[in-house]
């Protein structure tokens, strides 16, 4: 009997990344939403499996998160196309799609310079390109603010650092893992988190947010968007299209506040005092009003003494306040969107939406896509 149709083998996609790390996962789960809609089949292996390398000739594209020149040598002998999802090499004429850790970097500072941190300590325990990336973009924001910044990544030299710099010190990682290594420090010394230190993570990885306490706050990496752009480039390798020899760099989504970070370092103590007031309120529909009932000054002084210390309004510290509640419920419960609007002080959820894809760039629904806590 003649079929209507005819057979058509799917394409089989080889996808060797750093299966424990929470990029990678986010990576492959971008990837993975591509191939359903192409039909794809693909393998997910250890980019460390030495078992890979025999069997790549049996993949018709690759797509890799390659640390090392060696590993993506290899990976390259197999003559396939092959896109990399990884930065921690330097850019080549080589297809990939990455985060942009510049811009990470400078979404790290100017998250600290909002909340009126003075001392800055930037913590990695390796010099990947990433995270040189990182700390540039980290580096050269506070630089424009006229700030310094350390930096250091072996344990007794991070302790003996924490110990000596002016408090309050803010503290990025250059991952989640580098910054639960900062919390491990400050057990060590002493020190209290937020109070003393403030630590910021990157990646928001599930395994490493499971072992930090206090809950750790970090950057959202846009890895599920990475994962299907590097397969929407894979494709077009694999029809034989011609592409930009140059990295597509993909910005980062915004932080998630936690607990790590849940305090101000503000000098003036009168807009210290709103602020806290307004961060413990975020929740609830406060106005002006409110704020200078908790703190006894004519609203024009307090207007004055907000744009000195911080460059923003009362209102507008209301609204950062609101969306980083937001973010949270977003990433981390399951409460339904009205639920989540109430909760974060909005008066209705269509009203919420709006702010948020303003303010954020994006809708609730497809924040929480991304960054709910059955994603990440």
């Amino acid at each position: 009997m003649r079929q209507n149709a005819t057979h058509r083998r799917r394409p089989v996609i080889g996808v060797i990344v750093n299966n424990v790390g929470g990029y990678s996962r986010g990576v492959v789960r971008g990837i993975t939403s591509f191939a359903f809609a192409r039909a794809w089949t693909c393998r997910v292996q250890g980019v460390n499996e030495t078992r890979t390398i025999d069997s790549l000739s049996d993949y018709d594209g690759l797509i890799v998160q390659a640390a090392t020149i060696d590993a993506l040598r290899e990976l390259q002998k197999s003559k396939r196309p092959l896109v990399n999802v990884s930065s921690a090499l330097p850019p080549g004429k080589l297809a990939s799609v990455a985060s942009d850790d510049v811009a990470v970097g400078r979404l790290a500072a100017d998250y600290f310079l909002k909340r009126g941190y003075r001392s800055f300590v930037f913590v990695s325990q390796d010099s990947r390109a990433f995270v040189n990336l990182r700390h540039q973009g980290f580096d050269a924001r506070l630089a424009e603010a006229g700030h310094h910044c350390s930096r250091t990544g072996d344990d007794a030299a991070l302790a003996a650092l924490l110990t000596a710099t002016e408090k309050p010190i803010a503290v990025m990682g250059s991952n989640d893992r580098a910054a639960l290594a900062v919390l491990d420090a400050c057990r060590t010394t002493g020190l209290k988190v937020p109070e003393d230190v403030a630590v910021l993570g990157v990646d928001n990885d599930d395994l490493v947010q499971s072992l930090a306490y206090p809950p750790l706050s970090t950057i959202n990496t846009a890895r599920e968007r990475i994962g299907f752009e590097a397969a929407a480039m894979l494709e077009k390798l694999m029809l034989g299209q011609l592409i930009a020899t140059s990295p597509m760099l993909v910005p980062p989504n915004g932080v998630l506040t936690r607990q790590s970070t849940d305090l101000l370092a503000i000098e003036d103590a009168d807009v210290a005092d709103a602020m806290r007031y307004i961060a413990a309120h975020a929740g609830r529909r406060i106005s002006i009003p409110d704020v200078l009932h908790e703190v006894p000054l004519s609203r024009r002084q307090m207007e004055r003494k907000f744009q000195a210390a911080l460059g923003r309004s009362i209102l507008d510290e209301i609204l950062r306040c609101r969306i980083e509640r937001a973010r949270q419920l977003l990433s981390d419960t399951e409460l339904a969107l009205p639920q989540v609007a109430d909760a974060s002080g909005f008066t209705s959820a269509s009203y919420f939406s709006v702010v948020f894809a303003k303010q954020v760039g994006t809708t609730p629904a497809e924040f929480r896509r991304r960054f709910g806590r059955g994603e990440v």
